[in-house]
């Protein structure tokens, strides 16, 4: 799930820090720049594990902040393609579950990757799943073990792209005959886990939670 990996990177260290030492205020930004971020196609950056080599410290004309080359090595997540991981179920909607680890929300479960048959209880709403005649409700809040299937990284949208989504959203609505959504902020997600449940074992831990054996009445 979390991998040990080394960045390089180009820092730029404000005048208002060059008090502070080169080491220091490196690390500082390093911190700033990547500790809970994305790192495209890399994971999650959950930690700066250490400072290998910091080189430079020009500072140009006209500017007033030092410039360093750093090499650095931090500890991220990224789960593999297959890995059983287990986490809370956070929401569902017709489209499938939200899983949340914790540190990491964006764990998404499609529809067709639930168990089979599943069905979307639209009174409860909540996933059901019909095992041997009886119905397997995925309730809000339980744990819940899944395999990984794969990472989705979606790199941020740029002012115009977002403004095309509010034209489309806004015309779908009107096609439908109903009110445009409401403006608002869009939430990106950099980082996407797809995951499954289809499998002996997966879902909610409480249903393969071991049946107790009766023991003998003593004679």
């Amino acid at each position: 799930m979390f991998i040990l990996t080394t960045v390089e990177a180009d820092v730029r260290v404000h005048p208002r820090d060059l008090n502070k030492p080169p080491l220091t205020a490196v690390t500082d930004v390093i911190e700033q720049l990547y500790l809970d971020k994305v790192v495209q196609d890399l994971g999650l950056v959950v930690s700066i594990y250490d400072i290998q080599q910091v080189q430079g410290g020009h500072i140009y004309p006209n500017d007033g902040a030092a410039y360093f080359k750093a090499r650095f090595r931090c500890i991220v997540f990224r789960p593999f393609v297959g890995e059983v991981l287990v986490g809370k179920l956070l929401s569902c909607n017709k489209e499938g579950l939200r899983v949340s680890l914790g540190f990491f929300s964006d764990v998404l479960i499609p529809d067709y990757a639930l168990q089979s048959p599943s069905y979307y209880n639209e009174e409860e709403g909540v996933w059901v799943w019909k095992y041997e005649g009886s119905d397997m409700f995925m309730d809000i809040g339980e744990e819940i073990r899944f395999r990984v299937a794969s990472l989705r990284f979606n790199a941020t949208p740029t002012s115009a792209q977002l403004q095309q989504q509010a034209a489309a959203a806004a015309a779908a609505a009107a096609a439908d005959g109903g009110q445009p959504p409401p403006a608002g902020p869009t939430v990106h997600s950099p980082l996407e886990v797809l995951g499954d449940i289809d499998g002996d074992g997966l879902g909610l831990t409480c249903w393969w939670q071991p049946v107790a054996e009766e023991e003998p009445a003593a004679s």
